[in-house]
């Protein structure tokens, strides 16, 4: 049992490589410029190159981006700027050149973008700790903003109130465990938005 362990272990590390350090890649959008803004850390000293791709569906991707790390300090913070971003749904994703092993792929991350003056944006999507409620409607909010926060039988996990004024919601999400979650916006008791959100 203990050969076979250390086998398996043995073809984790040389078939199926993990960063040794996670490069934390974030991407939130930008309501006011129309971009969506990318960062990471270089925290691993193995890799020689970073390329930035973005895809519509998360299975064809692109480079949008490239920048050598050779010359970068440890723990360098990296970021870009999506000037384009898609209306809808779009994923962005970190490959990572080696120097001493074959290229290595962050996690995805969605971004999710309504169309403008018409409704409520989230991001990140998968959230980490903090979820970014954003309204982009050109009309004033008419009454106090309720957001909940469910699972996905209806159990409610989270209720917040906020004033009509308000533009940008942030929750932090700690408490929650990985999973999948609903949530709600209601002006004056009536549904104006329902997501759904991965942890």
């Amino acid at each position: 049992m203990k050969n076979f362990l250390a086998i398996f272990i043995f073809y984790l590390l040389t078939i199926c490589p993990v960063f040794s350090q996670n490069p934390g890649l974030t991407a939130v959008f930008d309501g006011k410029r129309n971009i969506v803004s990318i960062k990471w850390q270089h925290a691993d000293m193995k890799v020689i190159q970073y390329a930035l791709q973005r895809s519509s569906d998360n299975f064809t991707w692109n480079e949008i981006y490239k920048v050598d790390a050779i010359n970068l300090k440890k723990n360098k913070i990296t970021k870009f700027s999506d000037q384009v971003p898609r209306v809808g749904k779009g994923y962005y994703r970190l490959k990572l050149i080696m120097n001493d092993a074959g290229d290595i792929y962050s996690k995805s991350i969605m971004v999710i973008i309504g169309i403008p003056g018409n409704n409520w944006l989230m991001y990140p999507v998968p959230v980490h700790t903090i979820l970014n409620l954003q309204y982009n409607g050109i009309e004033l909010i008419n009454g106090v903003v309720t957001v909940f926060i469910r699972t996905m039988k209806g159990q409610i996990l989270t209720r917040l109130r906020f004033a009509s004024t308000t533009r940008l919601i942030q929750i932090p999400v700690d408490n929650l465990g990985r999973g999948t979650y609903d949530i709600q916006i209601l002006i004056k008791n009536d549904l104006v938005w329902n997501q759904r959100f991965i942890k």
